[in-house]
């Protein structure tokens, strides 16, 4: 994404798509199936305590295979404003370890702090850990408004809104899943917009 909050000003709407707090052993497989057909890359962001089963260590190497990015939503989906430096370390150091051992990879450096909540001792702990801090500012509300897929047209009037979307969903949600269809078709019928990873 060339802004994370969208400065081009060249008519093209890029659209990030992110999904907190799985993977979801239900869902986000059948997410993934859905991304593969439409073609779009996501960004997942996942609690370390979900990667415990080698189930889930399954859906995180199939995410990496078909070519998602993914980043760190914390251990255990704690307020990290409400800790320690040292405990923050260890939410991080925790799911990381976890995420390398599935990937492969020698690192992981997109954060996403659970509920938007940071400050400045965050910011120091994620820049002394190589991390960059990923927010969003398209908020679906896809947790809250899951009765017909409410959150489908809520989601989408931000997206008009603006250039560039960094879209937030949840893949531990069915009522994401079986509406983010309707979302993309919906996405696509507006014009010069594309979808494009972190």
């Amino acid at each position: 994404m060339a802004t994370i909050y969208g400065a081009r000003k060249d008519g093209i709407r890029e659209i990030t798509f992110t999904f907190d707090d799985g993977p979801s052993l239900k869902n986000t497989p059948k997410l993934l199936d859905i991304l593969s057909k439409y073609g779009i890359p996501s960004v997942f962001f996942v609690l370390g305590e979900r990667l415990k089963t080698a189930s889930a260590r399954a859906i995180i190497k199939r995410i990496k295979r078909e070519g998602h990015i993914i980043g760190n939503h914390s251990f255990d989906h704690a307020n990290l404003r409400a800790l320690s430096k040292e405990q923050i370390v260890e939410q991080l150091t925790k799911t990381e370890n976890l995420i390398l051992e599935c990937t492969g990879d020698n690192r992981c450096d997109l954060f996403r702090p659970p509920y938007g909540a940071t400050n400045s001792r965050i910011a120091d702990v994620l820049k002394n850990m190589g991390y960059t801090q990923v927010l969003w500012n398209v908020d679906t509300m896809d947790w809250k408004y899951k009765q017909e897929g409410v959150w489908v047209d809520y989601g989408l009037q931000q997206i008009k809104a603006r250039e560039d979307s960094i879209v937030l969903m949840h893949d531990i949600h069915a009522s994401t899943i079986s509406n983010v269809e309707s979302f993309i078709k919906k996405i696509k019928k507006l014009p010069n917009t594309r979808f494009v990873p972190y």
